[in-house]
């Protein structure tokens, strides 16, 4: 099967192994689905490079060798976990990293308005006077699945905003913590990945409801070893959740204050986080039902 096929004037997709990842590119208005295109061969190019470096993408950022020259898309990860956690291993920001390569080499080619959304992860880019709506879902939601929109990200041209990705323990990654959904919206979608990562680790409650594992026993190759992570997580006393979005809270605030992050939402159990000092998002369903703790 061809990787990259244009699904429509506005959507390129690239699948192709691991990747499954959608390209959409304006100029002027009108769809560019050959610049979509050309980004696309980008996209593929950086999944050549990930394959090359798993091991170094495996090991925890504050392990990693110094002064090392590096291809590009790792060098993005690998900064995005070190800005944030350095207990992340660049893995927790490669879904982003790959798609802020793809937007920017779109944009080179003279593209004013770009999506990329690799697997959740999503890198914008929007010339001034350009906009888009994003939409948050839950992990367990359908694709395509209209009802299972939680919220609705209002973005602009010029906002700062270069990407949203999500995070919780149901979600592909793994997680340390309880939060159902964490969702972050940051200056690149590396460091909104990576964020959504670190934000879900901080979520934590301890209880008999909720169980962990090392993450050796998941996926011996994760690079987490006997880092503990949620494998079910059951009714938790409003203590338990409150707990959670604290420990959020706390990192949230501190990330928000160095500049890496614009807002987030952490959604545990009908509690919720809302950091959106801009108010960018629009929250529905259970999002907008949930009762709030204060960013």
């Amino acid at each position: 099967m061809e990787p990259v096929q244009v699904i429509r004037p506005d959507l390129v997709l690239v699948d192709w192994g691991p990747m499954t990842l959608t390209i959409s590119a304006w100029q002027g208005g009108e769809p560019r689905p050959v610049m979509a295109a050309q980004a696309a061969r980008a996209a593929l190019r950086c999944l050549k490079v990930l394959a090359e470096f798993q091991g170094y993408l495996r090991r925890r950022v504050r392990e990693l060798p110094a002064g090392r020259p590096l291809p590009p898309v790792v060098e993005r990860a690998a900064q995005a976990c070190r800005a944030v956690d350095s207990g992340l291993t660049p893995l927790a920001a490669v879904a982003g990293a790959v798609a802020d390569e793809v937007a920017e080499f779109a944009l080179a080619l003279g593209a004013d308005r770009v999506v990329v959304n690799n697997g959740g992860d999503i890198a914008v880019r929007l010339s001034p006077g350009q906009e888009l709506r994003v939409g948050v879902k839950p992990p367990d939601a359908e694709q395509g699945e209209a009802s299972g929109i939680m919220g609705r990200l209002n973005l602009r041209g010029g906002d700062g905003i270069g990407g949203v990705a999500s995070s919780g323990w149901q979600g592909r990654s793994h997680s340390s913590g309880v939060a159902d959904l964490v969702t972050v919206w940051a200056v690149s979608a590396a460091l909104a990945d990576a964020a959504a990562t670190a934000l879900g680790n901080a979520a934590q409650a301890h209880g008999a409801q909720s169980h962990s594992t090392p993450a050796k026993h998941i996926d011996s190759d994760s690079g987490l070893g006997e880092q503990k992570v949620t494998t079910q997580v059951g009714p938790l006393p409003r203590e338990q959740r409150l707990a959670a979005l604290r420990g959020a809270r706390n990192l949230a605030r501190r990330l928000h204050g160095r500049g890496l992050v614009i807002g987030c939402l952490v959604l545990v159990q009908g509690e919720a986080l809302l950091l959106d000092q801009g108010q960018r998002i629009t929250l529905a369903g259970p999002a907008a039902a949930a009762k709030l703790l204060a960013a």
